[in-house]
């Protein structure tokens, strides 16, 4: 985020570039969510952890293109310090999507949201960053809301609350660890998915045999819109990692979930009109909450950025600097 929001040529308190990134990484996580999920609706392909192996795949080739086209420098890493962020990665992405596969569109969402308080519990504890207590009421709006819309959703199913709770906190996890490794690594996105994506491709294939049943999938009969929808959902994926990356690596982590939380209302309205999800009065209440405190979250944000920040000493300038890298 820029530095001085009440600028000139500022969105909201952020700077255009960073409104172009959360730009980017909205449509494409609005559209992934759909698209993997028409995957699972329509063709009947209940394969979650098999299409994760083909995303990162798909993310391992389009990096290299993006190297072809010398759009990054490949920079010298160990892969063991990248491991962590891929097995992070891993449990993420297939988590998530057994999540989706096992849940409603609205309720693997509003679990999701959860993300934040997680993801603020988790900087405080590992990180010692610590968030304003105004931020902090906004957040517990928005988790009340999520319950209440949850508890309402008459889809909820033991085997599918486990996934998003996995999920959920390997979510947490995951966003932490991009936003600190590609500080302490001195790489961009990009640098990261060049060894990430390929290690990301052959753990999750490796756990295939696992979690999906290796018979039906090798058994499944595969039609022309089938193929198109999986290797349109995988392009979108290639598109989510990448801006996942660059938002987190642009910002921070919190300011990234208060990105998804904008993305929430969009899908669960989505999944209402589309896929014909419950929309009670208790599930629409919780919904609203959660968008209120949301927009008490950028509100609260927007005015803190505004303000003239104080003259600082250079210890509080460099814990500043580390709070919103």
């Amino acid at each position: 985020m820029s530095s001085s929001p009440a600028a000139s040529g500022t969105i909201f308190g952020f700077d255009p570039t960073t409104v172009t990134l959360m730009a980017f990484n909205f449509v494409s996580a609005v559209g992934i969510v759909f698209a993997n999920k028409y995957v699972f609706h329509v063709y009947n392909y209940n394969f979650a952890c098999f299409v994760t192996s083909l995303h990162f795949v798909v993310t391992t080739l389009g990096g290299r293109i993006c190297l072809a086209f010398d759009l990054y420098q490949v920079k010298k890493l160990n892969h063991m310090d990248v491991l962590p962020i891929t097995a992070s990665f891993c449990c993420f992405v297939v988590f998530n999507n057994l999540s989706l596969q096992h849940n409603s569109v609205g309720f693997y969402q509003l679990m999701k949201v959860l993300t934040t308080p997680v993801v603020v519990v988790l900087q405080r504890v590992f990180f010692d960053i610590h968030v304003e207590t105004q931020l902090q009421a906004c957040l517990g709006v928005i988790c009340m809301g999520v319950v209440l819309a949850t508890v309402s959703d008459i889809s909820v199913n033991f085997a599918g609350t486990f996934w998003a709770v996995m999920g959920l906190v390997a979510t947490a996890f995951y966003q932490l660890l991009v936003s600190q490794r590609q500080r302490s690594l001195k790489v961009n996105a990009l640098q990261l998915l060049h060894y990430q994506a390929p290690q990301a491709a052959g753990v999750v294939i490796c756990m295939t045999p696992f979690l999906d049943n290796t018979r039906e999938l090798l058994a499944y009969e595969y039609s022309q819109g089938a193929v198109v929808s999986i290797a349109f959902a995988c392009f979108l994926a290639f598109c989510v990692n990448l801006s996942t990356f660059l938002v987190i690596g642009h910002t921070n982590p919190v300011t990234y979930q208060v990105l998804g939380h904008f993305k929430l209302v969009i899908i669960l309205l989505s999944g209402v009109l589309l896929f014909g999800e419950d929309s009670n009065v208790v599930r629409l209440t919780g919904m609203a909450m959660a968008f209120c405190g949301i927009l008490a979250y950028t509100e609260f944000k927007t005015k803190k950025n505004a303000a003239p920040a104080p003259v600082a000493s250079q210890q509080e300038k460099q814990i500043e600097v580390v709070t919103k890298a």
